[in-house]
Parts: structure tokens; sequence; C-alpha cells
């Protein structure tokens, strides 16, 4: 009997995989399309929120705070206090209220941002997280997909696409105007 999630097949754009096959055919240029992974596996038509989008789209509109992560892609691992919970990366701990917020940063340290906008309202955290934890799992998962055999070649993408992911996120941030207030 087959469960669900090893039913789960991932069906990439067929520019996607024939891009790959004539970078594979190229030995002379051996370049990994990493930007092109990153859309494809952040298709919409897949069903799967783009990070970046979402993060512009929810996060940057509304009241935020921002906090200082690590700043380099490192594992981060939640720990329950008897204050509530704190997320641990390295040398570096930040105090968390609750699971939701920890989840929250634990996801941006863990892909390696400097700093993250944090929402002030709990209930648009917790209505974004598993939308962000679906999308970095799905790039994961489809970068693992695309080489299968070469785990070297699997760290190394998925470190290139989390740098893209950074970087886009950092230049959301800067671009980002907020709208004018009216002025009675």
């Amino acid at each position: 009997m087959e469960s669900s999630s090893s039913g789960f097949q991932m069906s990439l754009p067929v520019a996607l995989e024939q891009k790959l096959s004539a970078t594979a055919k190229n030995r002379g240029k051996r370049r990994i399309p990493h930007m092109e992974i990153l859309k494809a596996l952040q298709d919409p038509a897949l069903g799967i929120a783009n990070l970046v989008a979402a993060y512009t789209e929810y996060v940057l509109p509304i009241k935020t705070r921002t906090i200082r992560l690590l700043g380099r892609k490192a594992p981060a691992r939640i720990i329950e206090t008897l204050l509530g919970f704190e997320v641990k990366a390295q040398f570096k701990r930040i105090h968390c209220p609750d699971m939701v917020t920890a989840r929250y940063l634990k996801l941006f340290t863990e892909l390696g941002s400097r700093t993250i906008r944090l929402p002030y309202d709990p209930t648009v955290t917790a209505n974004l997280i598993p939308q962000f934890e679906q999308s970095v799992a799905r790039i994961v998962s489809g970068v693992r997909d695309i080489y299968p055999k070469d785990r070297q070649v699997q760290r190394y993408v998925i470190q290139m696409v989390f740098r893209i992911l950074r970087r886009q996120l950092q230049a959301a941030e800067k671009a980002y105007r907020p709208p004018p207030v009216p002025v009675p």
C-alpha cells in the first residue's frame, strides 16, 4: 500500500527539463540554471506559494518589527524554555513568546537571512508560516528530485537557490514603499 506522500511525484515544467537536458549535453559549459530552478519550483500553477511574493504582499504592508538573525545559513532548532521558546542557531539564541513566532524565525534563520520583519500580529504569522514552510520544503525536495544521485550537487544548488531567495527578500524590503498616510 502506497502512502500519499510517497506517491507524490514532482512535475517540472517542460522548459526547465529542456534547459537541464541542454545543460547536461553541453559538457563544456556545466552551468546549473539556479534562477530557472527556483522559478519552476515556485510556479503558482503547481499550487505552491512564492515565498518572496507572499512576504511582500502579506508581511511588508503591515506593522512589523525587525529581528536580527544569524546572517548565515545554519541549522536551527526550537528550544522550549520556562518563559516561552528560543530559536538556537550556532551561538545565537532568539527568545520567542510562542511556537508560531519560533517557527517563523527558524525558517528564516535556516535560509540564512541577516534580518527579517516579524509581524506584530501573531495571527498573520500563524496564517503565513504553513505557506512559507511548504514553499521551502518544495524547493528542497524539488532540487533533490532534479539531482537524485549527487548529494554534493544537491547541497550546492540548495545553497545557491537560498542565496537567490535571500537577495530577493532583501531587495523586496528595500524596494517596498508604504502607501502614504492621508493627512486630514
